[in-house]
C-alpha cells in the first residue's frame, strides 16, 4: 500500500513545526526544502531507498535541501543513480547549484541524473506561478495522487486532478488573504478545496501553511470544509498517509 510521510508542510520558511515542502512517497522525494533532509533522517528512512527526487520548482523552500540530500547520500556511501525529475530550467538550476557548492564530484560515487517528467511516463502540467512549477500525477493501484506544489487559483488545476483519489494542494493562505495570495501566485484554503471540488478528488491534503498564520489548523480545515465535503487533512511534519 503506497505510503506518504509528511517531511515538511510549511511555507516560504521553517518554523519550530514545520520545516519547509517535501513528502516522501515509497521511493519517491517530492521537493527537498529547508529542514528536510533532517526529518528525513528523524524518520529513520535510509537515504539509499530514495530512487527519484521530484522538483516542483526552485523556489527555496522547495530545493534548499537538494545540496545537503546529496552529500548525505555521498557520505553514506551510495552507490545507486538518483534520478532528479523536474522541468529543464529547474534541472539546469540544480546542477549549477551543486557546482556552485563546491560539491566534490570525486566524493560522489553515484550518478545523479537529471530528466522531464514525460520521460519517466508522469503526467504534469504547469501551474500559476513564477518560477515556473510543475505539478505531478502519480497512478497507484488504489487511486492517482497529484501533488501541486505551489500555485495560484486556476481551473486548470481541477482538470488536471480530475478524477484523482488524493489531491495534496497549496493552501498558504486564509480568508481575508486573497489579495496576499494572488500576490504571492499562492492558494488559500477555501481556493484549494474548490480545485478538489471541481476536479471530483476524494480527499484533499492542504498544506504549505505560512507561518504568519501560526497554528491555525482549524481555521484552514473548517475553510476548506465549507467549499469541499470530501475528507479534508491538514498535513503536519511526520504525518503519515496512505495512497
Amino acid at each position: 500500500m503506497p505510503k506518504l510521510t509528511f517531511l515538511g508542510t510549511s511555507g516560504s520558511v521553517l518554523t519550530k513545526e514545520r520545516m519547509c515542502a517535501g513528502i516522501l512517497f515509497d521511493d519517491k522525494l517530492l521537493d527537498v526544502g529547508f529542514g528536510v533532509l533532517a526529518n528525513l533522517i528523524r524518520s529513520g528512512k535510509k537515504l539509499d531507498s530514495i530512487s527519484d527526487l521530484y522538483i516542483s520548482h526552485t523556489h527555496s523552500d522547495h530545493i534548499g535541501d537538494f545540496t545537503g540530500l546529496v552529500w548525505a547520500m555521498a557520505m553514506k556511501g551510495r552507490t545507486k543513480p538518483l534520478r532528479v525529475v523536474s522541468s529543464s530550467s529547474a534541472g539546469a538550476a540544480l546542477e549549477r547549484i551543486l557546482d556552485l557548492q563546491s560539491t566534490p564530484y570525486a566524493w560522489v560515487k553515484f550518478e545523479i541524473t537529471f530528466v522531464r517528467p514525460e520521460d519517466v511516463g508522469v503526467k504534469s502540467v504547469t501551474t500559476v506561478h513564477d518560477p515556473e512549477n510543475l505539478a505531478y500525477r502519480f497512478q497507484t493501484d488504489r487511486g492517482d495522487l497529484v501533488y501541486i506544489g505551489d500555485t495560484a487559483k486556476s481551473e486548470k488545476i481541477s482538470e488536471f486532478a480530475k478524477g484523482c483519489d488524493l489531491l495534496i494542494h497549496d493552501s498558504t493562505y486564509l480568508d481575508g488573504q486573497e489579495s496576499l495570495a494572488a500576490l504571492t501566485q499562492h492558494s488559500t484554503a477555501r481556493d484549494a478545496a474548490n480545485t478538489a471540488k471541481l476536479a471530483k478528488s476524494r480527499r484533499l491534503v492542504l498544506t504549505h501553511f505560512s507561518p504568519g498564520n501560526g497554528v491555525a489548523e482549524r481555521r484552514y480545515l473548517a475553510q476548506a470544509s465549507a467549499a469541499f465535503d470530501g475528507r479534508i487533512v491538514a498535513a503536519k511534519d511526520h504525518q503519515i498517509l496512505t495512497v
